[in-house]
């Protein structure tokens, strides 16, 4: 009997963990609209989507040496360059992309065209990669149910286009 309310409680505990994650994932989309939102503010104060991103990216910067000082999320230590596979330094450029990108369409077409967008973006590559197994992702095949699901995403983008 106590094992198996151990097993229970274990799975509980993997559950609760699970939602914890989810919400946390959903704020951090939350806060990646307030950030375009924000930044395409500050874009019509400077007349640059570079130095809009700069500020920006300083300012994340900041936060996360904050974060780093105090300890928050480990501190760990910078690998050697030719440690890691070259590619693994180039995410910062993808980051610089999406801010320059998000903040200039923005004020154009609006926030849920560029949310629907990026997030169906990010949801096609997140699939070629788990199909692939591309950089280190776990391989996961393309199976009918994924496909079904991003084609349900595109027709969403598609209705969110046509507002």
């Amino acid at each position: 009997m106590e094992s198996a309310n151990g097993r229970r409680r274990a799975k509980q505990v993997v559950m609760l963990t699970r939602i914890l994650f989810f919400v946390l994932v959903a704020f951090g989309g939350a806060a990646l609209a307030l950030q375009a939102a924000w930044n395409a503010r500050l874009r019509v104060a400077t007349g640059s989507p570079v130095l809009t991103t700069i500020i920006s990216i300083v300012v994340t910067l900041v936060s996360l040496v904050v974060l780093w000082v105090v300890g928050l999320g480990g501190r760990g230590s910078v690998p050697a360059f030719g440690s890691i596979p070259k590619w693994a330094w180039l995410g910062g450029v993808c980051a610089g992309y999406y801010l320059i990108a998000s903040l200039v369409a923005l004020p154009k077409v609006g926030a849920g065209s560029v949310f629907s967008l990026v997030i169906a973006g990010q949801v096609l590559m997140a699939l070629l990669l788990d199909s692939i197994g591309a950089f280190g992702v776990p391989q996961i095949s393309l199976s009918a149910t994924r496909l079904v699901g991003a084609g349900l995403l595109l027709v969403g983008v598609a209705l969110i286009q046509r507002g």
